[in-house]
């Protein structure tokens, strides 16, 4: 279409075609150069690019959320500290200062550590002593290790002492104090019933005399 129209504007103007048909070589020179540095751009951008590797899709996995076990209390007396008072706790306990007081524990255990000092009455399933303890310790089963040293008494199933340890006292099993009781109390009630019986004797026997009379 361009050069149709400089072909008619060279017919009609020679002078004008002219100038038209040289500002069109002009114009379609920068625009050939154009396109062929945009075709080269394009070739060797396709060279260059390398294809990007499709990452791995990691599966999703989903863990079932585990009930949280239940945290078991620990009470710590630090050492320096002076505690006076009963103290009723669930769980462990650690005596590492000076307690004078009763100290009771469910479901736990009583560690009197090598610079506890203990005054008092303990009561828990386990004691283990291996500082000083001076009063009654009821459990069922009573350790006293090689630092350990209890005067008073010992109400236990089973105690055992290591070398070194040191024992003060009066020991009492718990089952025999268990089947004393039970002797004591069928005891009584043997005495009752034969109480009973002659009560019941007496008036019988007012009425026979009576009635011979």
């Amino acid at each position: 279409m361009i050069w149709t129209l400089a072909l008619i504007a060279f017919w009609r103007y020679q002078m004008a075609g002219e100038f038209l048909i040289i500002l069109i070589l002009i114009f379609s020179i920068i625009i050939y150069s154009m396109t062929l540095r945009l075709k080269k751009a394009a070739m060797f951008s396709r060279k260059t690019e390398t294809p990007k590797a499709a990452e791995p899709v990691a599966p999703v996995i989903t863990e079932e959320k585990k009930p949280m076990p239940e945290q078991k209390l620990y009470t710590i007396i630090a050492k320096g500290t002076v505690f006076q008072g009963d103290i009723n706790v669930e769980g462990d306990i650690q005596i590492w200062g000076k307690v004078a007081g009763n100290i009771n524990v469910k479901d736990g255990v009583i560690r009197v550590m090598h610079a506890g000092q203990v005054e008092g009455e303990l009561t828990a399933p386990d004691i283990i002593i291996d500082g000083f303890v001076k009063g009654i310790c009821a459990a069922n089963n009573l350790d006293i290790l090689e630092h350990g040293e209890l005067r008073g008494t010992s109400r236990c199933g089973s105690m055992s002492i290591k070398r070194g340890g040191i024992f003060t006292g009066q020991s009492e099993q718990v089952e025999h104090q268990a089947k004393s009781v039970a002797q004591q109390r069928v005891v009584s009630i043997k005495e009752s019933s034969n109480a009973n019986k002659d009560k019941v004797v007496a008036p019988v026997e007012n009425q026979l005399k009576e009635n011979k009379k």
